[in-house]
């Protein structure tokens, strides 16, 4: 098989990471795998923001549990109260795909994520796609904050994130539906 779409097959979405951090060679990679996927009329509406600092994580957890806690949601409220949660799998990075205010900057958001993801298989490095993380951009008393320490610029807005780091688990392959494609001719 072809090692592109075999590496696009085997990749889970991983929810249990080791402690060892990506390393920057290999970030810096996932990084350029993610601004080199399709984009709208080549806009790149994106800004990533690959964050390790153990202390702006926690932040980030926080602020999206407390969000969480005013929701209407009691999953969401019960996840909040779980001291061992983490909306981003306790991974030792989060790359934050941050979208300007265009049209289709969303789904070129979505485009690198995706890039990002498969990168990380092919390197050997586990990633979940996320985007409730997002929620702790909610409050604009604390999102001001957050996206000034993170250093996303004026006019960009948290979209998705991908969680990386080395798999402390392996899930097995997820039934695909086959009654979703259709090949005329």
């Amino acid at each position: 098989m072809n090692e592109t779409i075999s590496v696009m097959l085997s990749r889970r979405s991983i929810r249990s990471y080791k402690t060892r951090q990506v390393s920057d060679r290999d970030l810096n990679w996932i990084l350029e795998a993610g601004i080199y996927a399709a984009t709208s009329r080549n806009m790149q509406a994106w800004y990533l923001t690959a964050v390790q600092n153990p202390e702006l994580l926690k932040r980030l957890r926080d602020a999206a549990c407390e969000t969480m806690l005013k929701s209407d949601n009691a999953r969401n409220r019960e996840k909040a109260l779980d001291p061992d949660f983490s909306p981003f799998y306790k991974a030792p990075t989060l790359i934050i795909v941050s979208g300007n205010e265009s049209r289709n900057a969303r789904v070129d958001c979505a485009n690198a994520t995706q890039n990002m993801c498969v990168a990380a298989n092919s390197l050997g490095l586990g990633s979940c796609y996320l985007a409730s993380f997002t929620m702790a951009f909610e409050d604009p008393a604390v999102s001001a904050t957050l996206l000034r320490d993170l250093g996303i610029p004026d006019g960009y807005f948290p979209q998705f994130g991908v969680a990386l780091g080395y798999a402390a688990e392996h899930p097995d392959t997820p039934h695909r539906r086959r009654d979703v494609i259709r090949i005329i001719k």
